[in-house]
């Protein structure tokens, strides 16, 4: 066999090798960019409340994907990307596109089903940049009122609050909502009981306030105090809180 024939019969292998480096740096580098997705919702929360707010039934969900770049990799611009959005497996068609950096849906009705997203992203040319491994899992939860006062629980770590007052003293429930899809505080409706009868010393500026006003007793007396709550425009994100009120002379 000549060298000619020699050559001819090792291009296969040699074009399998060029194919093969040409090919192998652009997995490198795109195995190793990621994305990265965070998620928002905006449902009530006080002020003061340092955690994030959670989804409730109803609520809407924001989720953005960040693209974490390799030190040493060509940076695109992220509105120069192309977005693939998918939600409980389904690619979300509308929501997707070119720029598409974030992806908002309605979390539903349940409150037990998870929602499941994914992005992959691409180049313009079609190309895959990145893909989230799995998929982020978002749970929505029960609306929550917090009962607050000016005094200190019995038992701070119990489910159900225990204040001890004395006679002739004049204290203030507030009841705060969490979680619940309103603006404001007063698209609720709070309805107060104590000891098994409506309670009437509501604050008419602040109907989430009861303000308790003992007189003189001669001995202890352990009521209940409760409050529902409920939202105007959707009735099913409800929720209650119950305290004991142990009176003592």
């Amino acid at each position: 066999m000549n060298k000619k024939q020699n050559l001819i019969s090792y291009l296969p292998l040699l074009l399998f090798v060029f194919c093969f480096l040409l090919f192998f740096p652009v997995q490198s580098q795109t195995s190793e960019i990621n994305i990265t997705l965070t998620w928002s919702t905006d449902t009530y929360v006080p002020l003061d409340y340092p955690g994030k707010a959670l989804p409730t039934r109803g609520s809407t969900i924001e989720v953005a994907a960040n693209v974490d770049w390799p030190a040493k990799a060509q940076k695109i611009n992220p509105h120069e990307l192309v977005y693939n959005w998918f939600l409980d497996d389904h690619i979300q068609k509308a929501d997707s596109g070119q720029g598409k950096q974030t992806f908002q849906f309605n979390i539903g009705d349940s409150l037990t089903r998870r929602r499941l997203v994914k992005a992959k992203i691409e180049n313009t040319e079609g190309i895959l940049i990145a893909s989230t491994p799995s998929y982020l899992s978002i749970k929505p939860h029960q609306p929550e009122i917090i009962l607050e006062a000016k005094i200190p629980s019995l038992e701070p770590l119990n489910s159900i609050p225990k204040y001890q007052i004395s006679s002739n003293q004049e204290i203030e429930f507030a009841a705060k909502p969490y979680f619940f899809n309103i603006k404001d505080k007063d698209e609720l409706n709070y309805h107060w009981n104590l000891a098994g009868e409506e309670a009437s010393q509501i604050s008419p500026d602040n109907p989430n306030v009861f303000i308790l006003k003992i007189g003189q007793i001669s001995q202890s007396i352990k009521q209940e105090l409760a409050v529902g709550v409920e939202n105007r425009n959707n009735p099913l994100q409800k929720s209650q809180m119950t305290a004991a009120i142990i009176l003592v002379p």
